[in-house]
């Protein structure tokens, strides 16, 4: 297939996917293009146009035209320099990679990783956190992510992938829509009563089992194997970690048990004060079976060969 299908539909996976009402989501693009509307000069010459087409600003293809064909890629939860140079080598070995994809954004991706952020409030809105409360907490947060993004040299891959000539993408909301709303019906489901029976869960998904047999297995990072599981929410998209405010809003909500990817040391010191289970699922693993749903549904249209890296490990469903 082509790369720009390929990128097309990993959008369209990303909004079937995705946790908030479509009503939400045409809104906020129709703000994006009244906004666009209004520029002028280099704001408006020089404007990111995707932006306009969808919500995931963290999803490019960074490299390429979008016409190359595609038969081999090469996927890795993270891609860097050493990546693109392995990718480059093997292909001097004689294994033909059409396209490198990386799930972390990278490049133009990378310095819009904030602007995904959005979709979190949206989505505490369905606890019943008002939308106004949730825009005014993650605000301060995303305005943070900015910031610390600011300085990145975040053009360092595309340029070595362009130098090197290989094809490059990085899908990243749309695979993290994926992994949520997969875990996200199992636990609402199955109901499980207990931490243990959380991790019973999780640990039946080839992911999570090959994570465990590299000593990264889920586990109960507050609370006990015996503690009540209660109403569980999967907190897994939505660029990177939230504000540590919403966790006393989301114990208030009757949220008993949240199922992440990671917890930063704030986090966990604020969401243990509150009283909430939180169980780590792991970050490579999830962000694997988000991406492995990715591809299972762009299979669906036309078989690819796969080149494993950097974390990332194919499992078919």
């Amino acid at each position: 297939m082509k790369l720009k299908d390929m990128y097309e539909m990993v959008v369209a996976k990303g909004l079937k996917e995705d946790l908030r009402p479509k009503s939400l989501i045409d809104k906020a693009s129709k703000e994006e293009k009244k906004s666009y509307a209004k520029k002028e000069g280099a704001d408006r010459t020089l404007f990111d146009k995707e932006n306009l087409k969808h919500p995931f600003g963290d999803t490019r293809i960074l490299n390429g035209t979008g016409n190359e064909e595609i038969k081999t890629v090469m996927v890795g939860i993270d891609i860097g320099g050493a990546e693109l140079l392995l990718a480059d080598r093997l292909r001097e070995k004689g294994i033909k990679i059409d396209l490198v994809v990386s799930h972390h954004p990278s490049g133009r991706a990378l310095a819009q990783l904030h602007k995904v952020m959005s979709l979190q409030p949206d989505i505490w809105e369905r606890y019943g956190i008002s939308r106004e409360v949730a825009q005014g907490m993650m605000k301060e947060r995303m305005e943070e992510v900015s910031r610390g993004v600011a300085s990145s040299n975040h053009t360092r891959e595309r340029d070595a992938a362009r130098l090197l000539k290989i094809p490059f993408m990085c899908t990243h909301t749309p695979a993290d829509n994926c992994v949520t709303g997969y875990l996200q019906k199992i636990f609402d489901k199955e109901k499980p009563g207990k931490l243990r029976n959380v991790l019973a869960i999780l640990k039946r998904i080839p992911e999570y089992r090959y994570s465990m047999k590299e000593n990264a297995g889920p586990f109960i990072l507050i609370g006990e194997d015996k503690s009540d599981a209660g109403k569980v929410f999967v907190d897994m998209t939505g660029g990177t970690s939230g504000p540590d405010k919403i966790f006393s809003r989301l114990s208030q909500s009757g949220v008993k048990t949240i199922v992440g990817m990671h917890c930063k040391e704030t986090s966990y010191k604020v969401a243990k004060s509150e009283f909430i289970n939180y169980v780590i699922a792991g970050h490579i693993s999830s962000d694997t079976l988000g991406m492995n749903i990715l591809f299972d549904g762009i299979e669906k249209k036309e078989k690819l060969n796969f080149v494993e890296c950097s974390g990332f490990k194919r499992v078919r469903r």
